[in-house]
């Protein structure tokens, strides 16, 4: 998928059936207020859970349950291969929230869950995601995971920016310069005011125009010329492709 509306696996492992049913509908109306997907996967024990062999997003964790209680589900589970899965931990007890941070620990929320703790606790795992290879946009109510690779170019227009990808155009209300600092520094440089250009999508170049593989093309600011032959060159022999 180039681009698309984000899709998260997230698991919910609580020994009580309401409470499972709770975050659920939590978690729908997340995704509906969003406009993104979740599949959801309830575990009623940890057993269940370190059985699935699902790679999971995140895990909401409830601290205390029959058997195996969820710190020892979750040390457990951080023996896994997939080491890199976000644990919310949920408690009744908010003193128990210290100990949940040994296992590296995103959030504690205290049950009951509070509907807008949660929402920011999903907002701000989409923010921090640490995938270099992607960033998360906003464009009207609808959120986006974008592959850096597919990105052309971006275009600054007033007080938005224009993000064409290989498949699609998205607008956000960011500047130019906001959406810059997320994007690798190595592979996108900046041609002028406007325009941030990704070198893996450039088709050809002179000394004022820079062409894109989707037939599209942008002007190179003159005192900039020197500058991004040389980032361009410096890209092509880094990445080992053919000069043009």
């Amino acid at each position: 998928m180039l681009l698309g509306v984000i899709n998260m696996k997230i698991a919910v492992c609580d020994d009580e059936k309401e409470m499972r049913a709770s975050l659920l509908e939590i978690l729908n109306e997340y995704a509906s207020k969003r406009n993104i997907i979740i599949n959801a996967t309830e575990f009623s024990c940890g057993s269940e859970l370190l059985r699935s062999k699902i790679e999971f997003d995140i895990i909401f964790m409830d601290y205390q349950m029959d058997g195996l209680d969820g710190m020892e589900t979750s040390r457990r589970y951080r023996t896994k291969e997939n080491t890199d899965t976000t644990l919310i931990f949920v408690s009744a007890f908010p003193l128990v929230a210290l100990d949940s941070f040994e296992v590296n620990t995103f959030r504690f929320l205290t049950k009951p869950i509070d509907k807008n703790k949660l929402f920011k606790a999903l907002d701000d795992y989409l923010v921090a995601s640490d995938d270099d290879k992607f960033i998360h946009l906003k464009s009207g109510d609808d959120y986006y995971k974008v592959n850096t690779d597919d990105i052309i170019y971006a275009e600054a227009e007033r007080k938005h920016t224009i993000i064409r990808t290989t498949s699609d155009t998205i607008v956000v209300s960011k500047t130019l310069h906001e959406i810059e600092v997320l994007l690798p520094s190595d592979k996108f440089y900046r041609c002028q005011k406007s325009f941030v250009v990704n070198f893996r999508h450039i088709s050809n170049h002179n000394n004022s125009e820079i062409f894109f593989d989707n037939g599209e093309k942008a002007s190179i600011s003159r005192r900039l010329t020197a500058e991004f032959k040389s980032a361009f060159r410096d890209y092509i022999m880094r990445y080992n492709m053919e000069m043009l």
